[in-house]
């Protein structure tokens, strides 16, 4: 079945990755990208593309609705760290009107986009580093503060005496403190149906990262972090495409560090390796049965690459 697939946030990593990957799958189908930025590199890698208010405008939705009907969009993918909770909120209506929201739920969403509910709702169940909202009474040096809400590791700071938890204690509001783990940093690539069923989870070492994406990267086979993925995955209903961070302690124990629910920035190494999940998940959309998978363990670099652009017709 040949779909008219948006994919929004054309700015960023997540949404480059989602159109390459569904490029190298040959997709047959048309790829719309939006953004607020008229000058996102991912709106000349599709097929089309419309300048959108940014998520947070009254008008956001109802400019999106107004491109839906133009274009004949039928399957929206979650690539925006920032739209998806939109398209989350008005599914129930997207969905009424025959366009598939590929993603999580918005109760889902919200649980891990707070760190502190995503603590308390998988604390126990699941390996986390020690974490508490009381930063006047935490003892564990070196440790790291970072937002309740926050994206990547945007105002999170090393702190390595009381003094600088204090420092950073004063600056911020609304943090937490959390347990400091030295150990190997990695990204999972997570795949679920849209009834929140799991099927697939591609780790990879984060080996150098550039604004919180990934640059380099190893892919790595690990049964342990593949089904805790997996569980965790189901324990909170997530749908569709996930991006989840692991470290290891000193002890070399794996720990979850966050969980983002939609294609991550660097999605495309898995496809690389053999594991497409753009498409994977357009075929699960289409009723198709998936065939095993198994990544190739490789080594991925990334590079900048240009787009030009006429400017006196900017």
């Amino acid at each position: 079945m040949s779909r008219t697939v948006l994919v929004p946030g054309a700015g960023g990593a997540a949404a480059v990755s989602a159109i390459k990957s569904l490029r190298i799958a040959e997709f047959d189908g048309r790829i719309i990208s939006t953004d607020a930025d008229p000058l996102s590199a991912g709106f000349y890698l599709a097929d089309g593309f419309r300048v959108v208010p940014k998520a947070k405008d009254p008008e956001f939705y109802a400019e999106v609705k107004r491109l839906i009907a133009d274009e004949g969009i039928d399957v929206i993918l979650p690539t925006s760290g920032f739209d998806i909770y939109e398209f989350a909120r008005h599914k129930q209506e997207l969905q009424a009107a025959g366009v598939v929201v590929a993603m999580s739920d918005l109760h889902a969403m919200t649980t891990c986009a707070n760190k502190w509910e995503f603590y308390l709702k998988t604390h126990g169940a699941f390996p986390l580093p020690e974490t508490s909202r009381d930063l006047g009474r935490w003892q564990r040096f070196p440790c790291f503060v970072k937002p309740v809400f926050g994206k990547g590791s945007r105002n999170s700071y090393r702190c390595d005496t009381r003094a600088e938890l204090a420092f950073y204690s004063s600056r911020f509001r609304d943090l937490i403190v959390q347990e400091y783990l030295p150990g190997e940093e990695y990204t999972v690539d997570v795949l679920s149906d849209l009834a929140a069923t799991p099927i697939l989870a591609v780790p990879r070492i984060r080996l150098e990262t550039k604004d919180g994406i990934s640059s380099k990267g190893r892919i790595v086979r690990d049964s342990e972090m593949e089904q805790l993925c997996l569980e965790i995955a189901a324990h909170l209903g997530l749908k569709g495409p996930t991006c989840m961070q692991l470290k290891r302690d000193e002890q070399g124990r794996l720990k979850f560090l966050e969980i983002n629910p939609r294609i991550g920035g660097g999605s495309i190494f898995s496809t690389l390796a053999g594991v497409n999940i753009p498409k994977l998940l357009l075929d699960i959309i289409d009723g198709m049965e998936l065939a095993p998978r198994v990544p190739k363990e490789i080594l991925v670099l990334r590079y900048y690459e240009e787009v030009v652009l006429d400017a006196r017709s900017r």
